[in-house]
């Protein structure tokens, strides 16, 4: 008679301890979609105009400086957050799901590189309601679309990254057979949930129990011996 042992079980007993800064690096990563959530939570929570457009926002962000850089600052790191996991993640995945993590890293990248920085556009934008009152903020930004011809080719890609770069990445880690169909699910309801609240704190604080969802199928797909 001989005894089989499972491999999923050698392996855990095969396989060498990580060195700490490895294991910090992965929790890093883990963390992300969490604080991503609570700080989009925070942020929305802070904002004086959450909510408001038009007219009635500017004339709130021209006397709400104070609020506004607590919600800029946060939504800054909350969306920086939100996308690095796709372009860190996306070298892991050399197998199956590798072209999706190739396109969730290039629109990764286009988040990064542009949609935290335009948060400081609401404290330009209180700054000229302060000195020029709300309705030169709807002129000085009209006359920006009209003339700023890079102005979309900046805003559109990141948009797109930031609804997609987290989506796909974990669709690649499906693919690759390291995180279930719901991790995609999670991450895509996530920033819907954001969106259709029009970044309200409900919206926020449902996108941050999904983001968590995320983050667990993160943890499971990035323990040792889980790559592709």
């Amino acid at each position: 008679m001989s005894t089989t042992v499972p491999t999923s079980a050698a392996l855990a007993t095969d396989l060498p301890v990580q060195p700490l800064a490895v294991r910090l690096r992965r929790w890093a990563l883990i963390a992300m979609p969490v604080l991503a959530g609570l700080l989009a939570t925070v942020a929305a929570l802070a904002d004086p105009a959450a909510g408001a457009s038009g007219m009635v926002m500017y004339e709130i962000y021209t006397d709400g400086m104070a609020a506004l850089q607590i919600k800029s600052f946060g939504y800054h790191w909350a969306y920086a957050l939100w996308v690095a996991p796709a372009v860190l993640l996306a070298g892991s995945i050399k197998g199956r799901g590798r072209a999706i993590a190739n396109v969730a890293a290039v629109l990764g990248l286009c988040a990064l590189a542009t949609m935290p920085g335009m948060l400081m556009v609401d404290w330009i934008q209180s700054s000229i309601g302060q000195l020029y009152g709300p309705e030169a903020i709807d002129k000085v930004f009209t006359l920006v679309e009209q003339q700023a011809w890079a102005f979309p080719l900046l805003q559109v890609p990141a948009m797109l990254g930031l609804f997609l770069a987290l989506p796909l990445i974990t669709a690649a880690l499906w693919r690759a057979r390291r995180a279930s169909w719901w991790a995609p699910t999670a991450a895509l309801l996530a920033f819907v949930a954001f969106m259709v609240s029009a970044a309200t704190w409900i919206g926020a604080a449902v996108a941050a129990v999904l983001l968590t969802i995320v983050a667990v199928a993160l943890e499971r797909a990035t323990r040792q011996g889980a790559g592709s």
